[in-house]
């Protein structure tokens, strides 16, 4: 065992710290995935021994804690909400590291001293309180493209010496040149939209590279749900672009384009892209942490949606290989986010066209789907991360907390070692109703009734401090 002198930024200062490396490349912070071993292809942490051990850990969603943060000087209520998942031996939050659409990476272009004074105390408070961040680095995959414009303007990439530009330029809403981008730049790696990706990669993991608050990095939120989808009618929509934010999906803002021409018809190989961009520039920096695409569960008919442009519905051998694309390496974990699907989207709740699997509403084979999850995985050494989960409803009807106790169950059977609930303590009054779980901490959002899901509230159900304390490792 070697140690040597680590250096990370923490609230705007500098903090010297001696930590335990198994080895030149390897820092002992975050988590990563062991190759060789008894524990090769599992997720592992070091701990206090400097040992590398297996993790298990049952997290939340805090989608929006540094977001709102980063909208509002004044809200540092995250500190509240990590100080009760803390109380509730809940290890990990998935959170969105930057902004969400362009007009929330304002501060970044004009004042980035204080965007990262505002990153760097949210990381301390998650160091304070023991919490591991899953860091969300591009969560909006419209935003991407937009932000290459404001990047421009910024001197943060440079047209012809960073990027080649689009030729002739994309017009903005008003008609005039704008350097940003339609979605199928993604798939071109000398795209302004790859060049910001690895411009702000480099920075936040530079940054944060030795904090013990980071656990990994992961690239977007759900960009395979926006691939390959079949046509509807003939009829594809393109949006415009340059607009300073997204539009609202208006006929005045979208133009009509024939099928699978259009510059936001985005394929998995425009996404796959830019996801090995992202991985392989975080890999030049940080040789050790995982490396998450953040992607949904594809769709049941996913290898079909790719090469027939239909819905027909996938075997297992087609499904696995539509995973290996959606988590190409350097990324070292397959992701995918699992809800059960209602009685109403029965369709999309069977899976397999060869020894089908039902994963619906209330009684769901959850389990099998998890188990084969983890197994095409394994035939790539990459354990399986389930980003997202959970049950919808208020918190208060019986099926909803019959679903979401087997779903609990499922991923305590499979061995999942790590899931993040979907949502903690969010601000987005829209879907408080459906899923968000309120800890009741701060004046004018009072505890929700799905907070059962956190604490050990109701003794009949399982519950992610429950499931921590009997089978957490971290």
């Amino acid at each position: 065992m070697k140690t040597a002198d680590r250096v990370w930024l923490i609230g705007g200062g500098i903090l010297l710290a001696c930590m335990a490396v198994a080895g030149p490349e390897q820092s002992s912070a975050g988590v990563g995935v062991a190759t060789e071993g008894k524990n090769a292809g599992k997720l592992v942490h070091y701990n206090q021994s400097g040992e590398a051990v297996p993790l298990r850990a049952f997290g939340v969603n805090y989608y929006d804690a540094f977001l709102r943060y980063l909208r509002d000087s004044d809200d540092t209520s995250f500190v509240q909400g990590f100080a009760c998942l803390q109380e509730h031996n809940i290890p990990a939050a998935r959170v969105l590291a930057a902004g969400f659409g362009p007009k929330d990476w304002a501060l970044y272009f004009s004042d980035k001293a204080e965007f990262y004074r505002r990153l760097d105390y949210f990381i301390e408070q998650a160091e304070r309180h023991n919490i591991g961040l899953i860091l969300n680095c591009f969560w909006s995959v419209t935003t991407v493209g937009e932000i290459v414009e404001k990047a421009v303007a910024a001197d943060c990439l440079i047209p012809g010496r960073d990027f080649i530009p689009a030729n002739p330029l994309n017009t903005d809403i008003k008609g005039r040149p704008t350097y940003a981008e339609y979605k199928r730049a993604l798939g071109r790696p000398d795209s302004g939209s790859n060049a910001w990706i690895t411009y702000f990669t480099k920075e936040i993991v530079t940054r944060y590279l030795h904090s013990p608050a980071v656990w990994g990095w992961e690239f977007g939120n759900e960009y395979n749900n926006g691939t390959d989808h079949p046509a509807l009618k003939g009829i594809r929509t393109c949006r415009t672009v340059g607009s300073g934010d997204m539009l609202p999906n208006t006929p005045a803002n979208l133009k009509e384009l024939p099928a699978w021409t259009g510059p936001d018809d985005l394929t998995r190989s425009d996404v796959q892209v830019a996801k090995e961009n992202f991985a392989n520039t975080v890999r030049r920096i940080d040789p050790w942490r995982v490396i998450l695409s953040g992607d949904a569960r594809p769709r049941s008919s996913a290898w079909h949606n790719r090469t027939e442009h239909t819905f027909t519905k996938d075997s297992r051998a087609q499904l696995a290989e539509v995973l290996s694309t959606d988590n190409p390496d350097p990324i070292n974990t397959v992701t995918v986010h699992f809800y059960p699907g209602k009685p109403d989207s029965a369709g999309e709740s069977i899976y397999f066209s060869d020894s089908p699997v039902n994963i619906q509403w209330e009684s769901g084979q959850y389990r099998k789907l998890m188990d084969y999850f983890a197994e095409c995985g394994v035939l790539s050494r990459k354990p399986l991360i389930i980003g997202e989960w959970g049950a919808i409803g208020d918190g208060t009807a019986d099926d909803e907390k019959t679903t979401f106790n087997r779903l609990m169950q499922a991923l305590i059977d499979s061995g999942v070692q790590l899931s993040l609930l979907w949502t903690f303590d969010s601000r987005n009054a829209g879907g408080m109703k459906s899923w968000w779980i309120q800890p009741g901490r701060v004046p004018g959002y009072p505890a929700s009734p799905k907070f059962y899901q956190i604490s050990n509230s109701d003794t009949n159900l399982w519950s992610l401090e429950k499931a921590n304390r009997q089978y957490g490792s971290w």
